[in-house]
């Protein structure tokens, strides 16, 4: 006698469409070891040679960024503090959280 809640509803496994060899673990590949020498600067580039243009690129980034170093260098950590205390004493205090 049929369960009168069972609309005809079919009782089996669940039947999976996709092939069963996407739920195997991945073979591990073994890597083989080679045995280069290549100069650090050629890695680095791919093995070329940089342009004129290229060369003054790096150049003005390399002295842009030692002048952001000397700047940073002329002020001591008490003297940053004290610019950022400062700072803050001037901005407005509405996004303060009351107490």
């Amino acid at each position: 006698m049929p369960d009168e809640y069972d609309y005809g509803a079919v009782r089996s496994s669940l039947k999976l469409k996709k092939p069963s060899n996407l739920f195997k673990k991945p073979q591990k590949k073994k890597r083989k070891k080679s045995k280069k020498h290549t100069d650090a600067s050629s890695s680095a580039d791919g093995g070329r040679t940089k342009t004129e243009a290229e060369q003054r690129f790096d150049d003005m980034q390399m002295k842009r960024k030692l002048e952001r170093i000397d700047q940073l260098a002329e002020k001591s950590f008490g003297d940053r503090v004290k610019e950022f205390n400062e700072k803050m004493e001037r901005t407005p205090e509405h996004n303060d959280m009351p107490k």
